[in-house]
Parts: C-alpha cells; sequence; structure tokens
C-alpha cells in the first residue's frame, strides 16, 4: 500500500524548522534540505513499496541545498530523494516547480534540466549543469552538463566541459569532456581534470592536453595545473614551443 503527506510545519515564529532528507554513505551524510518558508515552496513524502521518496521545491530566490559531507554543497528549485528501507538510495536535483492539489490530493510537478539549473561548490569552484543525479550505493554525484564553471582570486580562471562528477567518499571532483580552462591569457584544452581544491591544483589528461599562451603553446599526455597562479608543468608526454620578446 502507497501513501502520500503533504508535510505541513508550524512551529511558531520562534523556530524555524527546514524539512530534510538524508543518506549515509559510509561515514559521510548526504543531506538534502528544503530551505524556503513553511508557507512557501513544498516538502511531501511518500511512501513506497521498499522505502519512501521525497520531494522538495523552493521557489526562488530560495534553493533546495544539497550537503555532501562538509566539503561540497549542491543547489536546485527540486530535488527528489528516494531513501529505501536498506541501503542505498538516490537523490535527484532539477529546475522546475511543484504544487499540491488538494481537491485531487496529488502532487504536481514539472522538472525541467535546463542549463544552469544547478549549481555545485567545491572549495573555490563553482559549477553549474542541467541536472544532477546522486547514486548513494556508489557514492557518485553526476552533474549533466553542458557544465560552466568558475574559480574566483586573484587569477580568477572559468571554463567548462560535458560533464562533472563528484566522489562523496574520497572527496574527489572530476571534469569530464571537452574540457576547457581559460586564466587570463592562458587558454588550456584537455579530456579531463581531476580537480584537489586542497592543493590548489587540477590533473589533466589529453591526446595531448594543449595550453597556449602568448608566446608559449605547450603540450602533453598528462599535466598538471596551478589553479592559483595558472602555472603548468609536465607529469609525462611534454612538448613545447616558446618565442621570446
Amino acid at each position: 500500500m502507497r501513501r502520500a503527506v503533504l508535510l505541513l510545519f508550524g512551529l511558531g515564529l520562534a523556530q524555524v524548522y527546514h524539512p530534510t532528507a538524508t543518506l549515509v554513505h559510509g561515514k559521510t551524510e548526504v543531506v538534502v534540505e528544503k530551505t524556503s518558508p513553511d508557507e512557501l515552496g513544498l516538502a511531501w513524502i511518500e511512501e513506497l513499496e521498499e522505502g519512501v521518496r521525497f520531494v522538495f521545491y523552493d521557489p526562488p530566490p530560495y534553493r533546495v541545498t544539497v550537503r555532501f559531507g562538509e566539503d561540497a554543497r549542491a543547489y536546485a528549485a527540486l530535488a527528489f530523494v528516494e531513501q529505501p528501507d536498506e541501503g542505498g538510495g538516490t537523490v535527484a536535483l532539477a529546475g522546475g516547480e511543484a504544487r499540491y492539489q488538494e481537491a485531487e490530493d496529488r502532487l504536481v510537478y514539472e522538472l525541467r534540466a535546463e542549463p544552469g539549473a544547478v549549481a555545485i561548490e567545491k572549495g573555490k569552484l563553482k559549477a553549474e549543469g542541467r541536472r544532477l543525479d546522486y547514486d548513494n550505493r556508489a557514492g557518485l554525484a553526476r552533474l549533466a552538463g553542458p557544465v560552466r564553471f568558475e574559480r574566483p582570486g586573484e587569477n580568477p580562471l572559468k571554463g567548462e566541459a560535458q560533464t562533472l562528477l563528484y566522489r562523496v567518499e574520497e572527496g574527489e571532483l572530476w571534469l569530464v569532456g571537452e574540457v576547457a580552462i581559460e586564466q587570463g591569457s592562458r587558454r588550456t584544452l584537455a579530456r579531463l581534470a581531476r580537480v584537489d581544491e586542497e592543493k590548489g591544483l587540477a590533473y589533466l589528461e589529453g591526446d595531448p592536453v594543449r595550453s597556449t599562451a602568448p608566446g608559449e603553446e605547450l603540450a602533453g599526455r598528462r599535466l598538471v595545473y596551478d589553479l592559483d597562479s595558472g602555472e603548468i608543468w609536465a607529469l609525462e608526454g611534454i612538448a613545447g614551443k616558446f618565442s621570446g620578446d
């Protein structure tokens, strides 16, 4: 038997309660939270044959927030969380809206996987994509592109990729497919990049990776990119061309 419940919260003005759903992967908690006031948005829970499904919706300027442990956050208007009775579970984030039709006692929603509908932050890196899907059994979040990212600082950078992957247990963030990074006058192209925000480095791979700046052309199968300074050095298969002033 399945049963759906609209979650209504009236705890008084002195208290603020945000509905949440939590999945646990190893030692990492993945917490999905509705952030808008009680009278806005929607929090819905539906009983499944084995487990429950949560639907959270936040209207602008609010956004549903997903905390991947202490290190990464994701944001979107609409979140679907399936929480099985025994392990696993999934989270889907996208743009759109949801509403409860009281007369029919049912949830109506429109999910929109639009460019920029989902944002994710890891350290200084901020990225946007169309839709995020998280598999708790694998501990893997996938942000579907086109993905656009930026990293502010003294030497800010921006770029794009086809997909972003985040592994919650390892805290690893990957940019995959047609990775392009622009920082000042330097432009770098790669097949994939593993970003280590703690060290401020990106490990680039390609066939080859190519990086160009005025008077400089650099290529290699595996390069290391300093995200703060823009300096690059090679790990494997290096070739370069340099010209003086």
